[in-house]
Order: structure tokens, then sequence, then C-alpha cells
């Protein structure tokens, strides 16, 4: 039953659909998520919107900030106000809690004068019950509406939790290349959606088939999900990830990090399209000030990890001899930080310095030797290397963005790494709680299904099924050795999948994987557990597994295992003599 507080509240706010005749009417025939309505679109000419970023996810005590967005939105009178997502804390299955975090969303959102259009993002639609309730009480999850000669198309990311990249999502990425080629006389075209398609690596198929959609025509993107403001301009369209406003974030005095709480107002009008940051009692900013470039430059270029080849591998010690290379690719002097994190937890042994200062000027660069001795019962646990710059009088901390960047001391040289291009996955399978207080030093406490033996852990074997069902199915990487979960089973909580794939070696030999894994993994090597490289919370996130390849073919397996939400794997084997043959089915 629905909580009385949340019904109160929803009687009290219009979900309203659009003017009956209307160009809106036709383009919309099922309900928008839209609160305090009607949208009204009377007239033409010039309009203004307001946009307001994430609110949840680290923003609990944060309502001022949202509050006071309201306010000076109010004061400009937009035409409407609309989300990049994440309002409620989210992650629930029970209606109860959705009732309880939606009413006291939406005790705050109601006191905007204009009408307030919801998108959804991964708090508000963690998984299938949370889209059924998203659609009992919201409307739909993806939609498009024209609003004075404008197309506004509204895509939800989170609508691969059924069926990953299969009928579900496809039917979204149909109506949105269907509403493009109907709508291609419009006088500019906006795109919204949670996650940043074009900058996601989990996305870069779906963000491919919308740009040849688009084609020529005028446009401007905007996503949430990140928090801080980042924009980019591609030809002369405009693609930004707006700022939280009242969400969690690491607050930064550099502006082109774009760390700081704000919202968004546009203008159309005969000129085009103007686009301004606002924050709440604060400044009006371009969103140009925070250029992706810059932030590229501060997480991918200023410091790069590389390494010899390891000496003693199959020895009681290991030598670890890697390098660091910095680059000043700013416009500003620098001074670069280089930390080597965890390393008594994780039983390597720096002989190198731990903590690294360099000052560069613009342009310049330098290499920093680094230098393990490892115990090889230590070896799959390389401690966090993190790194920070101070720019402008403040330190900025790289982000760690595990899908693109390996974070860890390096063991092999980067050239040796290879990403598998295609698996075979198979499940899901159901796993039941998992106490995570447990994590990482007994993970059969968390949950005795961990070293369940489901079947796959043995390899790939075309048409066979497995517990609930489960069988077999071919499934792409996003490359860079990554593995979307979601686009190949939909989300899953609390259960586990299999990535199989087979590796043919001309000769015996001992390699590695590098492997990470939202949330945790194991790799089977032949139908054997690699009991030393378990993946439930290694102090750098990434372990090395070792790989004992025999000579001919191998079956490598890796079960990812799910808390909750969104799923992931980072899997890159080290072929450094490069006559190792990948394949996802051959045995």
């Amino acid at each position: 039953m629905r909580n009385r507080v949340f019904a109160v509240i929803v009687a009290a706010v219009l979900f309203a659909l659009f003017p009956a005749g209307g160009q809106e009417r036709e383009l919309s025939s099922e309900r928008m998520p839209i609160v305090g309505g009607p949208l009204r679109t009377d007239g033409g000419g010039a309009f203004s919107f307001a946009i307001l970023g994430d609110k949840t996810s680290g923003g609990e005590g944060k309502w001022p900030i949202y509050d006071r967005a309201v306010d000076r939105i109010n004061l400009l009178a937009p035409g409407f106000v609309i989300t990049t997502g994440d309002h409620i804390p989210g992650h629930m299955e029970e209606r109860a809690q959705w009732d309880t975090e939606w009413a006291e969303y939406l005790e705050h959102a109601r006191r905007l004068r204009a009408p307030l259009i919801l998108i959804p993002g991964n708090h508000d639609i963690a998984n299938t019950e949370c889209h059924k309730f998203w659609k009992d009480d919201l409307g739909v999850t993806y939609f498009r509406f024209m609003y004075r000669d404008c197309l506004f198309l509204v895509l939800n990311t989170e609508e691969e939790r059924f069926d990953g990249r299969g009928p579900v999502w496809e039917k979204m990425m149909v109506f949105a290349e269907d509403t493009l080629r109907e709508q291609a006389g419009v006088r500019h075209t906006f795109l919204f959606f949670h996650k940043p398609m074009w900058a996601d690596p989990r996305f870069v198929k779906d963000w491919a088939r919308l740009e040849t959609a688009l084609g020529a025509r005028p446009y401007t993107a905007v996503a949430g999900h990140e928090h801080y403001l980042c924009a980019e301009k591609r030809g002369k369209n405009l693609l930004v990830i707006q700022n939280a406003t009242g969400g969690g974030i690491g607050l930064s005095g550099v502006k082109e990090i774009g760390c700081f709480q704000a919202f968004a107002h546009v203008k159309v009008g005969k000129s085009g399209v103007s686009y301004a940051v606002i924050e709440p009692e604060g400044g009006i900013w371009a969103p140009e000030t925070a250029p992706a470039w810059f932030r590229h430059a501060i997480n991918h270029q200023t410091v790069t990890l590389d390494a010899d080849m390891p000496k003693g591998l199959g020895s009681a010690e290991v030598l670890v001899k890697g390098k660091m290379a910095l680059t000043n690719s700013v416009d500003q002097p620098i001074t670069v930080r280089i930390e080597i994190d965890s390393l008594d937890a994780s039983g390597w042994i720096c002989e190198s310095p731990a903590m690294v200062e360099a000052e560069l000027a613009p342009g310049q660069a330098r290499t920093v030797p680094l230098q393990f001795r490892v115990p090889a019962g230590r070896l799959p646990t390389p401690p966090a290397i993190r790194h920070s710059v101070l720019y402008k009088a403040n330190w900025l901390q790289a982000e760690p963005m595990p899908m693109e960047r390996v974070n860890v001391a390096p063991l092999y040289p980067q050239n040796a790494w290879r990403d598998v291009a295609r698996w075979q996955v198979a499940g899901p399978f159901p796993l039941g709680p998992i106490d995570t207080s447990k994590l990482p030093g007994d993970p059969a406490g968390a949950n005795p299904n961990f070293f369940k033996r489901f079947g796959p852990e043995d390899g790939f074997e075309r048409g066979r099924t497995y517990e609930g069902g489960a069988g077999w199915r071919a499934a792409d990487s996003c490359g860079n050795g990554l593995v979307n979960h979601n686009a190949v089973l939909g989300t899953a909580d609390l259960a586990a999948a299999y990535s199989a794939c087979a590796v043919f070696s001309p000769s015996e030999r001992l390699t590695h994987a590098v492997v990470y894994a939202d949330n945790f993994a194991q790799v089977y090597v032949n139908g054997t557990l690699a009991e030393s490289a378990q993946a439930f919370g290694a102090p750098g996130g990434f372990v090395y597994v070792p790989i004992g390849l025999r000579e001919g073919w191998n079956r490598v397996v890796v079960k990812v295992i799910n808390n909750r939400g969104d799923w992931f794997l980072r899997f890159l084997l080290a072929d450094p003599s490069g006559d190792l043959r990948l394949n996802d089915q051959a045995l």
C-alpha cells in the first residue's frame, strides 16, 4: 500500500498531459513525468527553460542548496524546468521506501512555479521494481515533446535494466531514431539523458547510432550522473554534463574542473541557443568554463604508468620495475603529487619514494622511476597509485575512473595488455543476500554461494543451459577490457554471471590478467579457481590474477558478482610475447 504522505503530496501535484489538440499531444501519447503542469506552448519566438542537476548520491542534508536554486529559477520565470535524474537515494525494492523518498523530493520540487519535467537516473531506476514504481507514479521513462518549434528528446539510460541491449532497449533506440527522422525540420533539438552517452564507454555504439540519426541538425545534449560540470563542442553542437544541484560533490575553487553546485538556464531566441550555468547564490558561467579537455588532462594525461617485464615470476620474490611519465598539458604551471597508497595492505615493498612531488611548466614532461619487491603470494594485490595536481593554488584530486584507467602499480609493459574483444556470457544466477561487512576477509561468510559451482566455471559449452534456464550468449567488449553486464543481461541484483573466453598458447607459461569488477569477481582457469586473486575488496581495487596456461587451448572464466545496481568487468590479459590467440568459443 502506498505511503499516505506520498499519496497526499501526489494528490496536490498535477501530473499533466499536454493541451488537447496541440503538437505536444501528438508526439507524446503516453503520460509524461511532469509535476505542476500543464506545459503551455502558447505563442512562438524566444523562450527559456531551466535545468536542475542531480540531487542524490551524497546530497543528504543539502536541501538548502536545492531550495536556493528553486528560488532563483522562480525569479528567472522559465517556461519549464527539466532535471538530469537522480532525484532520490533509491536502490530500493520496497514501495514504502520509494514513497517516502519521493515525498521528500516533491515537497521541495513543488515550490517551482514552472512545470517540472523529470528524467530518470540510475538511483531512481536502479532495478526493474523501481522502473515499475516510476511508470505507475510518474509516467513514461522516455519521451519527446515539441516546445515552440524545438524538439526535446528524453531517453532513459536505465532502460537497459531489463534485457541489456535487447528488445526493451532497442524499442527506445528505434523511438529516438524515428523521432529524429520525423522531426527533421525543427529549429533546434535538445537531447536529455542521465548518463552522458557520448562520454561513457558503455554507450559508445548507442551514441554512434544517435549521432547518425541527428545528422547535420543543430543540437544540444545534456546529461548528469557525474555531478561536476564538463562541456565540449562537437562542431557547433554543445554537449554538457550538468553540475549537481544539491547532490554530493567535492567542491573546488578551480572552476575549470567543474566541481561546484549549480543549475542551468537555457535561452532560445533568434540568435540561437545560449546556455548559462548559475550558482544558487553565486556567479554565472559559460558551460565551457569547465572544458572536457581540462578534465581529461588532469585525469589521463598528467600521470601515465608503464613497466618493464617483471623479473622472477614463478619464484618466491618478484622484482617489478616501472615508471611514471609526468606531463603538463594545461596552460599554467602545476605541481604533481603522486602517492602510492595502501602499501601495507598490498604487501608490496616499495624501493622508490612512496610520495613524489614535481613542478612542471606548461608543456614540460619528466619521468619518475618506480621499483617494488613483491613476495610471490602478494603479487595479486598491487597498491593504488593516486595523483593530484596543484593548479592555481588549488589541489585537484584525479578521479579513479576504473572503467577507463588501471590505477595500480604496473606489472607489465602497457603494450603487453590485450583486450578480449568477444566473450560468451552465462547468467544471471541468484545468490541471495550479501553481507558486505564480512568482505574482503570472509567471502564465504558474506555469501556461501560465492563459491557454489553453477556449471559455467568449466567454460563455454554451446547449447548448454544451467540452473534456472541460464544459457550462453555472445557479448562484445566495449574496448579497453570493459564488459558491461547491464548491456548483456540487464540488471540483476544479488546475482552472478560468467564471462568466458578461450586462450591459445603455443607453449606452457605463466602470465597475468588485471581484473576489476563492480562489485566482485573470481577467475577460473581450466576449471580451477585462482584462489590468490579473488576481487572482494583489494586495496587498490584491481587484482593481478595468475593465469597458468598450458600448451594449446585454455578456458578462462570470470565470475562477476553483483551486489546492487550497475555491474561491469574490466579484464586485460598480458601477452608480452604477442603470440597468444583469443577466442570466445574455441576449446
